[in-house]
C-alpha cells in the first residue's frame, strides 16, 4: 500500500501448518534463462526428486564427460572435480529502465567511485537497495543456497552478489535460485530489479556474471601451472562459439557491453587478454591470492549479468578441457594425459 506517497509491504504472517499436505513452487526460467514465472501446486507428499531441463541436461552431460570422455575414452587417474563460481551484478532501475539513483546533471560517471563505498554524497535511495541486498543474502543463506558474499558495484544502484563454489551443475541451481529469490524481495520492496547485461541501450550501463571455475588440479600444490595451461587453451580457441554460449538472449546485449569503449572494466570482444590479476580490459583474470598462493581458480570475465548459468559452465568446460573450440593448427592442446601429469611435467 502508499502511504504519503510511500511504499510500504504489509504482509500477512507464516500460518502455522498442521496438514501433511505440502506446498510447492515451481519456479522456471522464460526463454531468456534469466527471467523467472512460477506456480504454486498443493500436492499430498514432499517429491524426492526434480526433473533436469533445458540447458541443465547439457550441462550435466559436460561434467559426466570429465569422469569419462566418450569421444578419446580418457578417464582421468584423480576427477575432475570441478568447481564453479559467479559474481552476479544487476542494476535496481526506474521505471524507463535507468538505474534509479541516476543523476547525470550532478555526476561525472566516467570517473565516479562507487564500488564498495559507504557515506558516498551519491547515496540516494542507497539505504533501500543496501537493505534488498543484505535481505536477499540472508534469504539465500535460509533456503540452503550457497550465496557466499555480496557488494555495492560501481554503476548507479548496481550491486552485485556471489554464489559458489558450487561442483559441476550445481552451479546453475544455486544461482538461479538466487535470482528467483532476488526478484521475489523486489517486489516486496517495491523496487525493480534488471539481471540484464545493458539495461537501457546506447547508455554506458553494464552489468557482468564473472564465471569462476577450476578442477581438482588447479587447487592442489602446483596448480597455477594448470591454470595457465586452460588460460592457453582459452586463448588459442575461436571466441564466438563460446561467447554465443555465454549470450544466448534474442537482444545480445553483451556484444554491446563488450564492444563498447567508454569503460575499461569489462573485455574487449575481438581480443583476448589475459594480464595476471589485472581487470581493466581483461578477458581472463588470475585473482591475487590465487596468484600468490601459486593455486586456485581462473576467472572468465567475458560472461554477462544475464548469463545461463548452465550453458556458461558447460562451455568453459568445452573450451578449456577439452580444447572443443580450439584454432587450427592447435590440436596437439586436445590431450588429455596433461591432466594426468605432476606440475613439475608441465
Amino acid at each position: 500500500m502508499e502511504t504519503n506517497g510511500k511504499l510500504q509491504f504489509v504482509s500477512m504472517p507464516d500460518i502455522p501448518n498442521s496438514s501433511k499436505r505440502v506446498i510447492l513452487e515451481y519456479v522456471f526460467a522464460n526463454h531468456t534463462n534469466y527471467q523467472f514465472w512460477s506456480r504454486v501446486k498443493v500436492v499430498d507428499r514432499e517429491p524426492k526428486t526434480v526433473n533436469g531441463i533445458n540447458t541443465r541436461v547439457q550441462c550435466l552431460e559436460t561434467m559426466e564427460r570429465l569422469k569419462n570422455d566418450p569421444k578419446t575414452g580418457f578417464r582421468p587417474k584423480v576427477p575432475h572435480d570441478p568447481w564453479f563460481g559467479i559474481e552476479q551484478e544487476y542494476i535496481v532501475t526506474r521505471s524507463d529502465n535507468f538505474p534509479a539513483s541516476y543523476e547525470p546533471k550532478d555526476n561525472d560517471y566516467s570517473t565516479l567511485i562507487l564500488y564498495c563505498s559507504m557515506g558516498h554524497v551519491h547515496d540516494r535511495n542507497v539505504a533501500l537497495e543496501r537493505d534488498l541486498s543484505m535481505k536477499h543474502l540472508q534469504a539465500c543463506i535460509y533456503a540452503g543456497v550457497n550465496a557466499c558474499g555480496c557488494i555495492r558495484e560501481n554503476g548507479p544502484s548496481q550491486w552485485e552478489y556471489q554464489v559458489g563454489p558450487c561442483p559441476g551443475v550445481e552451479i546453475g541451481d544455486h544461482l538461479q535460485m538466487s535470482r528467483y529469490i532476488l526478484l521475489r524481495l523486489g517486489e516486496q520492496y517495491g523496487l525493480r530489479v534488471t539481471l540484464k547485461s545493458v539495461p537501457v541501450r546506447g547508455e554506458a550501463f553494464f552489468s557482468s556474471g564473472h564465471l569462476n571455475f577450476s578442477v581438482r588440479k588447479m587447487r592442489e600444490e602446483g596448480g597455477i601451472k594448470f591454470i595457465h595451461h586452460a588460460i592457453n587453451l582459452l586463448a588459442k580457441s575461436d571466441p564466438i562459439p563460446l561467447l554465443k554460449i555465454y549470450d544466448q538472449t534474442l537482444d545480445q546485449g553483451n556484444t554491446e557491453r563488450l564492444t563498447n569503449t567508454s569503460g575499461r572494466w569489462h573485455p574487449k570482444q575481438d581480443e583476448f587478454v589475459f594480464a595476471g590479476d589485472r581487470k581493466d580490459f581483461t578477458t581472463i583474470r588470475i585473482p591475487p591470492l590465487v596468484e600468490a598462493e601459486g593455486r586456485g581458480y581462473l576467472e572468465d570475465r567475458r560472461p554477462p549479468s544475464s548469463v545461463d548459468p548452465y550453458a556458461a559452465a558447460a562451455g568453459l568446460v568445452r573450451a578449456c578441457i577439452f580444447g572443443d573450440f580450439l584454432r587450427p593448427g592447435n590440436e596437439q592442446l586436445k590431450d588429455l594425459s596433461v591432466w594426468d601429469k605432476d606440475p613439475s611435467e608441465l
